[in-house]
């Protein structure tokens, strides 16, 4: 069975979804929709799909079984909402939406469809993370006591001076809904549910339109599991690192490079031994983005969704779960 999948968006639609999904067997993307651009125009032949310049126009005359939607956050609503209104399964990027009313209208109108529905979290695609997961499950380290994470870089908006969305908090930007809820959705990913959030937030003068660019915040979770959290997307140094304290030591994932999801390290502590454990890192087999690469086994699991009815996660109830946990952290 072939599933027909359409694309929604001219920058990380184009550059990151297009490459993704055309990796996957047992699909045919149908078309994309975006601005008109020299780059569409390349990455539209390379491909060799149709470029509409309305995303609506797109899903009447092509009727996908799934559009892939990458578009400005406060946008994303309508064309998700279009799609699943119409028997259209939706992947859709983070945040799922800009608030968390229309977050529930979507996840509820998935599942009374019972049409595939994800979101694109995708450091939890990433080989050293996987094992950190594995090894947390198995037990090997005891019970998880606290995790450390501090996450700094110097975001592309900030260090160039742009006005733009990204920025934004109405629109769906500022560093919160942009980025931190990456961190929101891996730490339950990794310890269950946040039952207690305590939040600090900051704006740089660099920000533009105001959207806030550091983050602090301590949390609980069950079983009197604790955490701290800071991000910083306002600094030139690059570092992102998960320290979980154990019972029997600590289990650390590093990345010191300005790659978001490449040269990650699992290290292991225990007493006075320290040791990084070796695993094979997924191949940069594209020019584009190396986020490409851990995208790929999020949409296939979305394609065998569409064709097999085989359920997946992350899907909208955690991207619901994590537009409840951003709220509550601005209004802390």
């Amino acid at each position: 069975m072939i599933s027909k999948i359409a694309i929604v968006g001219s920058g990380f639609g184009m550059y990151c979804l297009l490459p993704a999904f055309s990796r996957v067997k047992d699909c045919k993307i149908v078309g994309i929709s975006g601005k008109n651009s020299e780059r569409m125009t390349e990455f539209c032949k390379k491909f060799d799909v149709k470029h509409y310049s309305n995303w609506k126009e797109m899903i009447v005359q092509e009727k996908p079984d799934g559009v892939a939607i990458a578009v400005v956050p406060q946008h994303q609503y309508e064309i998700a909402r279009y799609a699943l209104e119409n028997g259209i399964g939706v992947f859709a990027e983070k945040p799922l939406t800009t608030s968390y009313e229309s977050s529930v209208f979507l996840n509820d109108l998935a599942k009374k469809k019972e049409l595939p529905n994800m979101v694109d979290f995708i450091f939890t695609q990433i080989p050293q993370w996987i094992e950190a997961k594995k090894i947390l499950e198995s037990g090997e380290f005891g019970e998880i006591l606290h995790v450390d994470v501090n996450w700094t870089f110097l975001s592309h908006d900030i260090k160039n001076k742009l006005k733009t969305w990204k920025t934004d908090v109405k629109q769906g930007g500022g560093a919160l809904s942009l980025v931190f809820s990456h961190i929101l959705y891996y730490l339950e990913f990794f310890l269950g549910s946040i039952t207690n959030i305590e939040s600090k937030i900051f704006c740089s003068e660099l920000s533009l339109n105001h959207g806030e660019t550091k983050i602090e915040l301590k949390f609980n979770f069950g079983n009197n599991r604790t955490g701290y959290a800071n991000l910083d997307i306002s600094i030139p140094s690059s570092n992102h690192s998960i320290n979980f304290k154990t019972q029997n030591g600590n289990l650390i994932l590093e990345n010191r490079t300005d790659s978001f999801v490449d040269n990650f390290d699992l290290i292991m502590k225990t007493g006075n031994k320290t040791e990084k454990i070796q695993l094979d890192n997924l191949e940069n087999m594209y020019d584009e983005d190396p986020r490409i690469k851990v995208i790929v086994p999020l949409a296939k699991r979305f394609v065998n969704w569409c064709n097999f009815d085989q359920k997946s996660k992350p899907d909208f109830e955690d991207g619901m779960r994590v537009q409840k946990l951003i709220e509550i952290s601005r209004n802390n």
